[in-house]
């Protein structure tokens, strides 16, 4: 059965949200999300949304976090979480608010949650269209960028006795990226040949680093591993 993908409609309104810095003001914009609204887009009662497998969020709960412009620390331990499924991060003022925003997209903007690293990329130069990026490893040359998705699927029933019913879940998936100095993306490939294409210019070196470490191109410490090495030999 197919999976069904919905795009969560954020119900949103505009809040000025004001940061000191150096003694200047920075106006770091903030959306008020209606949570409610969300779930009866998702056709999800609350009970519904509460049996749903898996999580739309990197973490569940709120995370105390920094947010900066640039280099520049703006705001210091406030509540952040990563919403995956809406590409947004949430932000609230104290953990007993029940109401709570989402902070309006900027490539200005990087975010610090706990260890975790997120930066907004535009998307064909517009920030409204770009979405956030982990920050898995920097290097000199390339840094190693990670995007997760969420999709949604939907409670299934069973149409025959030979059928099971399914509840509805949310599913995450990664692709990870080799990122320039200069900005450029290429996608990391799930196979040996494909990856050695990518690193071309150290092909022999590369080759005989996956075989010494029998790199899996699926898990995260390997690539970090196989990026920090690349960019040694460079």
């Amino acid at each position: 059965m197919k999976k069904t993908i919905l795009t969560l409609a954020i119900i949103a309104m505009s809040l000025p949200n004001i940061a000191q810095t150096g003694g200047a003001a920075y106006q770091i914009g903030v959306r008020q999300i209606d949570l409610d609204q969300n779930r009866e887009f998702l056709n999800l009662s609350d009970a519904e949304y509460k049996t749903t497998e898996g999580t739309p969020y990197a973490n569940k709960e709120f995370i105390l976090g920094n947010i900066f412009r640039g280099e520049e620390l703006v705001q210091k331990n406030v509540l952040l979480r990563y919403n995956i499924f809406s590409d947004e991060i949430e932000i609230k003022t104290s953990p007993d608010d029940v109401q709570y925003g989402a902070i309006i997209k900027s490539s200005n903007i990087m975010v610090k949650i706990f260890n975790d690293t997120y930066i907004m990329v535009p998307f064909e130069g517009s920030d409204a269209k770009g979405g956030y990026f982990k920050v898995v490893s920097t290097g000199k040359y390339f840094d190693l960028y990670k995007k997760s998705t969420v999709t949604y699927t939907p409670r299934t029933f069973p149409k025959t006795s030979y059928d099971r019913e399914r509840p509805a879940s949310f599913t995450q998936t990664d692709a990870y990226f080799l990122v320039s100095k200069d900005g450029k993306f290429v996608e990391m490939p799930d196979s040996k040949s494909k990856l050695l294409k990518v690193m071309k210019n150290k092909e022999d070196e590369i080759k005989a680093f996956m075989k010494t470490n029998r790199t899996n191109f699926k898990t995260e410490e390997d690539l970090i591993k196989l990026v920090k090495y690349y960019n040694n030999l460079l």
